[in-house]
């Protein structure tokens, strides 16, 4: 998180916003190389939402890696959608975006216990509880650290780690590979075990929703599907740092997990 403070502070904090997915989406899963790799970034749920334009200051941790090339993510203000790169090289490319720092309330507790409820994360309540914090106004501090994976052209390699604080790691290549694709759950580049994992699988119009949980070192088994999309999430709530909380008075911090793939 350390590397990332500096840069994501010093961008304006949004203003209210509701704690949905974020996930980049690619028109095409698969391209030929020479070719170029476009993706929306969208907020929402279920594979639906909003779409998010390009702007300089989101994008600045934002890569392309293929090819053996990590390279950034250049655009024009307002540009949908926000993903327009040149292919690397043959092989898989693994697109990531790490968002500046978000900030939302939640009027009343019933409503910060649906959210926490629902991404299984109830533990937070009872601290909540025990630190005596407020039960309106409850303010809340989030980043979004998203994936996705492109074939290109034979789609051979593999995902990586690249940096992000949470972030999720496919230990399988799902362009490659035959069978479930093993996903692991990192939280400082260090496998998370008991994390709960939601994956929204889209086919045509079709959303299912899985609930897993990563196991003892930090993985979930990911059903493979051919022909459906792919979308794996995970929540990580904790105490902000002083640093964050002396910014955004936030009571609480979510870190926002999501890759996507496509099974063909």
């Amino acid at each position: 998180m350390r590397r990332l403070l500096p840069a994501l502070l010093s961008l304006a904090l949004a203003g209210p916003a509701m704690s949905h997915e974020f996930w980049i989406e690619p028109l095409d899963y698969t391209v030929a190389p020479g070719a170029r790799i476009e993706a929306k970034t969208i907020n929402g749920e279920e594979f639906a939402g909003i779409e998010y334009g390009y702007s300089e200051g989101a994008f600045k941790r934002s890569g392309v890696i293929g090819g053996g090339q990590t390279n950034g993510v250049p655009g024009e203000m307002g540009q949908k959608p926000a993903f327009n790169v040149p292919t690397q090289g043959d092989g898989l490319h693994i697109l990531y975006h790490a968002s500046p720092v978000s900030t939302l309330t939640y009027a009343n507790y019933t409503k910060f216990e649906r959210f926490v409820k629902g991404k299984r994360l109830d533990w937070a309540l009872e601290e909540h509880a025990a630190l005596k914090l407020p039960t309106e106004d409850i303010r809340e501090s989030y980043f979004r650290y998203v994936k996705a994976l492109v074939a290109v052209g034979s789609g051979a390699g593999a995902d990586r780690p690249v940096g992000m604080p949470y972030e999720l790691v496919a230990l399988d290549n799902p362009y490659t590979s035959g069978g479930d694709i093993r996903v692991a759950v990192l939280l400082g580049g260090e496998p998370a075990a008991n994390v709960p994992v939601f994956v929204f699988v889209r086919e045509g119009e079709a959303v299912e929703e899985l609930k897993l949980t990563t196991g003892a070192e930090g993985q979930v088994s990911v059903p493979r599907r051919a022909g459906a999309e792919y979308m794996v999430n995970a929540v990580h709530i904790g105490l902000p740092g002083e640093q964050i909380k002396s910014v955004t008075k936030a009571h609480w911090q979510t870190l926002w997990a999501a890759l996507t793939y496509r099974i063909e």
